[in-house]
C-alpha cells in the first residue's frame, strides 16, 4: 500500500486507494480531526478522500462507538491509566461487560511486557 501511495504521488498517477486520512468533511458524524478509512483519490496532490453516501443509521451508531474506543486506547495510552484502558475495552461493541474488559486488559499485559505501564 505504501509503494502505491508513494509511487501515485511520485508520478502523479492518478488512483484510487483505500487510506486512512484525516476526516475533514467526509463522515459528517465524525469531526474533522477523526482519522477514518475511506477510499481516497490519489495524484501528485496527495490523498483526496472520495465523497461516500451518508451512513445508514446503523453503522452511524457503530462508526461513532468505535471512534470513542479508539479515543480511549489513546488516552489510556498517554496517560498510563489502566482504569482508562479498561473503560476503552468495556466502551467496545464486541465487549459485553467491564468484567471481560478487565480480563482483556490483563491478557494483553500479560503477553504484551511494553504495556507493563499501564498502572
Amino acid at each position: 500500500m505504501a509503494l502505491a501511495l508513494m509511487r501515485a504521488i511520485a508520478r502523479d498517477e492518478r488512483t484510487t486507494l483505500i487510506l486512512n486520512v484525516r476526516n475533514q468533511r467526509t463522515l459528517s458524524v465524525l469531526d474533522t480531526d477523526a482519522v477514518i478509512e475511506v477510499p481516497c483519490l490519489v495524484d501528485a496532490n496527495g490523498a483526496h478522500p472520495v465523497t461516500v453516501d451518508p451512513l445508514p443509521d446503523h453503522a452511524t451508531g457503530l462508526v461513532c462507538a468505535v471512534k470513542a474506543v479508539e479515543r480511549e486506547v489513546l488516552a489510556a495510552a498517554d496517560s498510563g491509566s489502566r482504569a482508562t484502558a479498561v473503560k476503552a475495552f468495556a466502551l467496545h461493541p464486541l465487549v459485553d461487560s467491564v468484567n471481560v474488559a478487565r480480563r482483556l486488559v490483563e491478557g494483553y499485559t500479560d503477553v504484551h511486557p511494553g504495556l507493563a505501564y499501564l498502572r
